[in-house]
């Protein structure tokens, strides 16, 4: 696995490749989400990313979210019943491509969220495609039910 310094550089790569502005609050964003495997919401964010840089405003690191999310940097995922938590999805030659793609199960019984690989649902994907011409997203909404220990 790569060191968390890696992704941080690599996403502000991105970001000057782009020509985008490599900001402080942009920066204490992606360290938030670089820093954790645990599945922040902005509220979250925004205390982290506080700390990294004091004196930003809520609505910048709110922004900075969004700026992130439409460059492809961020993505968002919908939990049932809570607010969208957010990942960071930076693409590194040696971190293989279903470590960073996953999905989510949630519980509506206890609430816990469990990451799958995005491919686990590859052949539902296919099919509904197929039969539907219709293309699943399945790492921005959660997928609910019970869990094995509340059943």
């Amino acid at each position: 696995m790569p060191s968390p310094a890696a992704r941080v550089q690599a996403a502000l790569d991105v970001l000057r490749a782009r020509g985008e502005r490599v900001t402080r609050v942009r920066q204490a964003v992606i360290e938030v989400l670089d820093s954790t495997a645990d599945h922040l919401d902005a509220d979250q964010i925004v205390g982290e990313a506080a700390a990294l840089a004091p004196g930003v405003h809520r609505a910048s690191i709110y922004r900075a979210l969004a700026t992130l999310g439409d460059l492809g940097l961020v993505t968002h995922t919908h939990m049932g019943g809570s607010a969208a938590v957010y990942h960071l999805t930076v693409d590194l030659p040696e971190t293989a491509v279903e470590a960073q793609s996953h999905a989510h199960l949630q519980c509506s019984s206890c609430h816990r969220v469990i990451d799958i690989p995005v491919a686990v649902l590859d052949p539902l994907a296919a099919r509904v495609e197929r039969d539907l011409g219709f293309r699943l997203e399945p790492q921005h909404t959660a997928l609910l039910g019970i869990c094995a220990d509340c059943r």
